[in-house]
């Protein structure tokens, strides 16, 4: 079955409350003061069948000028409009202001129905109904139906129903789009069952026992119950007017203006990038002027920043950037209305260009040039234009998913991106082909320096590159190595990476000196000397003589057993094959036995032992050792 949301709209005691009413057999006026005051404050809310293929909810707006707030929580989300003007009055402030807000929200179809009928003569009605059509001229409702109706006598009512249908015909199926995204309009609590929300539903789906996520407040809530025009359901989709049953959550813990999405879908963001269109009969905007900016159910203060000028005029429409005082969770494309702080009057609204813009400073002649080119664009050809802003960092699968319209998931839209030859992924990001070029060419340097600065080593380790590319998705970082690794230009091994198989080049002195080290540990058996006294007898540099040690050690011809204890390899085996020989024969070693082994004092024994334990040959049980249980030397063959 199709579902339509309608909304009504027009002046206070105008008769909306009433039409509905008179509709729908519902009285949306629920609240006691509503009732004892004859005027609607909050959101009402009634459904209507108007054939076995159509079902309308219907939100009922307040038309006071102090409620317009709730009047544009209630149009957000609504599919078409019924414009209620009464024909005693005719067009009123509220009835202005309430059609500048429908266009802003981006309603394209609806009605109007002329009210209180039974209240004039047939010369007064022809001549509202003139001046009805002169207001509706150049909007979106220019040509729409005109029904004449009477709460009280009930006619045009028929009349009223017959245009609806035809119109909810009209209104395009919607898409499903990628996740489910509600913006609550009323939370309450129900006896037995616990805590109900409201709202129309954006885009996806839910069903009952899946788990929604609360924003801003970022909790995780399960779905306990569904509800469409009071009936059960298991499911509901796009357009819906749903009723929510959450477990885990109070109504006190909620608030009109949250939103409930699909986990780790959407994300909340402090300002906005948005096109902008001020009012003819606004005041002129400053720079940085504090506005009140409604978006779905919400809303926030926030300050206009204009991006190519110092004053918008009435009448014009411009870029801008809008910095919120609190969080919102908006999608591409989503309209929005702008308010002004004093005096509380509609001035203006647009849609949004980026929900979620990067916190990198910009210059405003910049980012209006961004946003100039993201106007109409589809969303494929979006996608690329944020890869290629975004450089070297790329986009995360929810970065990409919060710059489209989200009307189809990011990867069906990054294969449109794909296909023209313009994105790669890498290490679970996505990211412009040439900036993935750009990325190889910087490893590709940044290997080659490092053994420019470092001639004597062979090997270096995937974290000293990493750090000098700077900040980096580890498995980013993991693929590019592999990418450049793939074209030949490096080579990985478990001692780290490369540029050749073989040594560094040495001059003869180096040569001598790489020997002479070699040797000196050789003689010492586990005994050996420290690094500094094996220059000193060398008359090696220090510098020279690290990094040949370091040379060494990558070779595999020393092992290093503690930060000042070096060990030639041959002696490091021994020392392994003779601990492993004696816990065969005895089952543990003590300290005086190790040392006995190798003929060495407590200052060798003590490190060697620790050595071994952290190799998994040994393991520590009190004051001896026993076998771990895990071959080998511990240490490179």
């Amino acid at each position: 079955m199709k579902q339509v949301v309608v909304g009504t709209a027009g002046h206070i005691d105008h008769g909306k409350t009433q039409l509905v009413k008179a509709l729908t057999g519902i009285d949306t006026d629920r609240l006691r003061e509503e009732k004892e005051r004859g005027i609607t404050i909050d959101l009402g809310f009634a459904h209507l069948k108007l054939s076995s293929d159509v079902r309308v909810s219907i939100v009922d707006v307040p038309g006071h000028e102090r409620f317009v707030r709730n009047m544009v929580a209630g149009a957000s989300g609504i599919d078409l409009v019924l414009m209620v003007i009464a024909a005693d009055e005719g067009v009123m402030p509220q009835t202005r202001e309430h059609l500048a807000i429908c266009q802003f929200l981006g309603v394209e179809r609806g009605l109007v129905a002329l009210t209180k009928v039974d209240l004039v003569d047939s010369d007064w009605l022809e001549m509202v109904r003139h001046d009805v059509r002169e207001f509706l001229r150049g909007t979106f409702l220019e040509g729409a139906p005109v029904v004449a109706t009477s709460a009280v006598t009930g006619e045009g009512l028929e009349e009223l129903r017959d245009e609806l249908l035809r119109l909810c015909l009209e209104v395009p199926e919607k898409g499903v789009g990628a996740s489910f995204r509600m913006p609550i309009d009323r939370a309450f609590t129900i006896k037995g069952f616990g805590t109900v929300v409201t709202g129309t539903v954006y885009s996806g789906k839910v069903r009952v026992g899946d788990t929604l996520e609360l924003l801003p407040r970022g909790l995780s809530l399960r779905v306990r119950g569904l509800q469409v025009h009071g009936e059960d359901v298991e499911e509901v989709g796009p357009g819906s007017r749903a009723a929510v049953n959450l477990a885990g959550v109070g109504k006190e813990e909620l608030r009109r203006g949250d939103v409930l999405v699909s986990p780790g879908t959407f994300a909340l963001s402090l300002f906005v990038d948005v096109s902008f269109s001020l009012l003819s009969q606004a005041r002129p905007l400053k720079n940085w002027a504090r506005v009140r900016f409604h978006w779905g159910t919400a809303e926030t203060m926030g300050r206009v920043k204009l991006l190519d000028r110092e004053v918008l005029n009435p009448g014009e429409r411009t870029l801008v950037r809008i910095h919120l005082e609190e969080p919102v969770v908006t999608a591409p494309g989503d309209p929005f209305v702008v308010r002004s702080f004093s005096p509380v009057v509609t001035i203006g609204g647009g849609r949004i260009l980026d929900s979620n813009p990067s916190s990198r400073p910009i210059k405003r002649q910049e980012l209006h040039g961004r946003l100039s080119a993201l106007v109409g664009m589809p969303d494929w050809k979006r996608l690329e234009f944020f890869l290629l802003w975004s450089e070297e960092e790329g986009l995360g699968p929810q970065e990409a998913f919060l710059k489209t319209s989200r009307s189809a998931s990011v990867e069906e839209v990054f294969r449109e991106v794909l296909l023209r030859g313009r994105g790669l992924t890498l290490g679970g990001r996505y990211f412009y082909r040439e900036a993935v070029v750009s990325l190889k060419r910087r490893l590709e340097r940044t290997v080659l320096t490092f053994f420019d600065e470092n001639p004597l080593r062979v090997f270096v380790s995937r974290e000293e590159i990493q750090a000098r590319m700077g900040k980096m998705d580890e498995r980013v970082f993991d693929a590019l190595l592999e990418e450049v690794a793939g074209d030949g230009k490096i080579l990985l091994s478990s001692e780290g990476i490369s540029l050749r198989a073989s040594g560094p080049s040495l001059t003869s002195e180096e040569e001598r000196w790489l020997e002479f080290i070699k040797d000196q540990f050789g003689k010492a058996k586990w005994s050996p000397p420290s690094e500094a006294q094996v220059f000193e007898r060398g008359g090696i540099p220090p510098n020279k003589g690290r990094a040949l040690v370091k040379l060494l050690l990558e070779r595999g011809d020393l092992v290093r057993i503690s930060r000042e204890i070096l060990l030639d390899r041959h002696w490091a085996q021994e020392m392994v094959a003779r601990v492993q020989r004696h816990l065969v024969q005895k089952g543990e070693l003590t300290v005086g036995e190790f040392k006995d082994l190798l003929g060495v004092s407590r200052k060798y024994a003590v490190p060697y032992l620790e050595f071994l334990d952290s190799k998994g040959i040994t393991r520590r049980v009190g004051s001896v050792r026993k076998a771990k249980g895990r071959g080998g030397s511990g240490f490179k063959d």
